[in-house]
């Protein structure tokens, strides 16, 4: 499972995180228990021609294993957070 850390959390490691990153590792970030953002690696082969949109979508998930996992996860995550009330402001 990819692993999940909280928006402070993030703020706080943001420089260790991006290590991580960098590593090959991949990270979900969570606001009040509910996934917000994935952070992954940039691909090596980064180029100014990349397509955009849903094209790009199927092409990193066609290219980058894995990723179809970690966004089935997020999806599920987010299911699970829904299902509780949120909490208190203030």
């Amino acid at each position: 499972m990819t692993p999940t850390i909280g928006l402070t959390e993030a703020r706080e490691r943001l420089t260790e995180i991006l290590e991580r990153v960098v590593d090959g590792e991949q990270m979900v970030v969570t606001r009040y228990g509910s996934p917000v953002a994935a952070i992954v690696p940039v691909p090596a082969e980064l180029d100014d021609d990349r397509p955009l949109g849903l094209g790009a979508f199927a092409g990193a998930a066609a290219t980058r294993p894995g990723l179809f996992q970690t966004v089935t996860e997020v999806v599920a995550l987010r299911s699970v957070a829904r299902d509780r009330e949120p909490p208190e402001a203030g």
